[in-house]
């Protein structure tokens, strides 16, 4: 049997960074262990620079 907790959020999309990095504050700090902090912030880590890179690659071929 695994044992969860469900975090609900509501996040404002007009400013979520704030929210955003709170929720994250809350998922990290209930994860018993650094190798899972870890783990997690890497995940986000490559999604922030994949996104990052869909949104500036078009803006540098289209100034090409």
């Amino acid at each position: 049997m695994k044992v969860r907790t469900l975090l609900e959020c509501t996040i404002d999309t007009f400013n979520p960074a704030p929210e955003l990095t709170a929720t994250i504050g809350v998922v990290l700090a209930g994860l018993p262990s650094a190798e899972e902090r870890l783990a997690v912030l890497q995940t986000l880590y490559d999604e922030i620079v994949n996104a990052l890179e869909e949104y500036t690659t078009p803006e540098t071929e289209a100034a090409s």
